[in-house]
């Protein structure tokens, strides 16, 4: 322990078209305010990001502003490291800030740290690369390409304008699915396997994944026509569409998926290769501050006045 606390902020200048460098110093600020002695990094990339991340003081925090594929990034190195996450929303869609409970603005999420606490969770890996929220394959993720290759500002609906393309183009694929060894062979529209559970600017796919209960979530839709496709993910904001024809819904630690074709898999945004993939969690792996009564969490969180073992310590307050 330090009698000082020291915190890395790592700044994805391309992320929400700028968003995140125009929301950067207002954030540092925050940061120093509240007592840090702070570093600020503006990366160049994801795997800068990893490295930064790795390289950081176990214990310190490492306050993440850009979108959920930079905040996999840092994850990963933060979980070497033993840096504890602050997720801020510095992107378009911003899921696993949503879905964690912490505030969309920046500033205003720094300044309410003296309410979260430190909390592990899980997390996932696909083919090796790890992911926070949604890792997924199927006609979501062409939907995901066509929303990246948007020019038009629409901020998180840029997902849904991607959904509609990608409704259009998709055509019809057969899908072997293993879930702890559990096989089975399907045509579908797509299989999302969630850790967080959400993407896409607020799509819920996943409602019932929590981030702390050591299994990924699956779920997939086949046998659908366009239209019920489309009703399923508007019912999907709200978590609304288990339960409806064509979904299931599996839980697993060990998830493969394989095709006739080589489609590509997303996770957080992000585009990490093409099938066949196998997605695996690795359970508590990553320290968070996330809210009391976090949506995404199974467990409860200890009290916001309990003092972390993994932040350096101050005499006059705690996380």
């Amino acid at each position: 322990m330090t009698s000082r606390r020291d915190a890395l902020l790592l700044i994805n200048p391309a992320a929400g078209r700028g968003r995140a460098q125009r929301l950067g110093p207002g954030t540092a600020e925050a940061l120093r305010d509240e007592g840090f002695a702070l570093s600020v990094v503006v990366t160049g990339s994801l795997r800068e990001a990893t490295e930064q991340a790795r390289r950081a003081a176990p214990g310190s925090v490492v306050a993440v502003l850009g979108g959920d594929g930079f905040l996999a990034a840092a994850a990963a190195g933060a979980h070497r490291s033993g840096a504890v996450l602050l997720p801020l929303a510095g992107g378009r869609g911003n899921d696993t800030v949503r879905r964690l409970g912490l505030p969309l603005d920046p500033e205003r999420a720094v300044r309410r740290l003296a309410r979260y606490s430190v909390t592990e969770v899980d997390l996932g890996q696909v083919n090796g690369r790890p992911f926070l929220g949604v890792a997924h394959v199927g006609f979501d993720s062409l939907a995901n390409r066509f929303g990246n290759a948007a020019r038009i500002r629409l901020g998180p609906f840029v997902y849904l304008y991607g959904g509609l393309k990608a409704l259009r183009a998709w055509r019809g694929v057969t899908f072997t699915l293993s879930v702890d060894g559990r096989e089975r062979v399907f045509p579908a529209w797509f299989i999302a396997v969630g850790n967080v559970g959400q993407y896409g600017g607020g799509l819920r796919i996943c409602p019932h994944a929590t981030v702390d209960d050591g299994l990924l979530d699956v779920v997939s839709l086949s046998g659908s026509s366009r239209a019920a496709v489309v009703a399923t993910f508007l019912r999907a904001y709200r978590g609304r569409h288990l339960g409806r024809p064509g979904i299931t819904l599996t839980r697993g630690t060990s998830i493969t998926i394989t095709a006739g074709e080589p489609l590509e898999v997303y996770a957080d945004g992000e585009l990490v290769g093409a099938l066949p993939a196998t997605m695996t969690l690795t359970p508590r792996a990553l320290k968070v501050l996330v809210p009391a009564g976090s949506p995404a969490l199974g467990r409860r969180p200890p009290p916001p006045g309990t003092p972390p073992q993994d932040l350096p310590d101050t005499p006059s307050r705690t996380l």
